[in-house]
């Protein structure tokens, strides 16, 4: 747990990340380390399962846009699995859905 209280899982499988809890200013830099991780070792898409995350700020939106970059350079993408309505409202209103690469569950 962060000093803050919020709490993110990341848990790894073949295609990507399994994530539940928040994703915020406390824990989006454990996001940002397992993927560049990821992402250093040539996989070129990433998926993340984001249908337990229930809140993501401006933070999480920052990990997630850089990570994309940084796929879509390898010629791969990051793929945001089954997000709840909280997290593909901000999506939508960051002006983003154009941008990422979102799947409904």
């Amino acid at each position: 747990m962060t000093e803050m209280g919020t709490q993110l899982s990341v848990d790894a499988n073949d295609a990507g990340f399994d994530l539940n809890g928040e994703i915020d200013a406390h824990t989006a830099p454990d996001l940002e380390s397992a993927l560049s991780e990821r992402l250093a070792t040539g996989a070129s898409t990433v998926v993340l399962d984001i249908a337990g995350v229930t809140f993501m700020d401006s933070s999480g939106l920052r990990v997630v846009i850089a990570a994309t970059e940084t796929a879509r350079a390898a010629g791969g993408d990051l793929v945001l699995d089954g997000p709840q309505s909280t997290v593909q409202r901000l999506i939508e209103v960051s002006g983003l859905s154009g941008h990422l690469t979102v799947r409904s569950s």
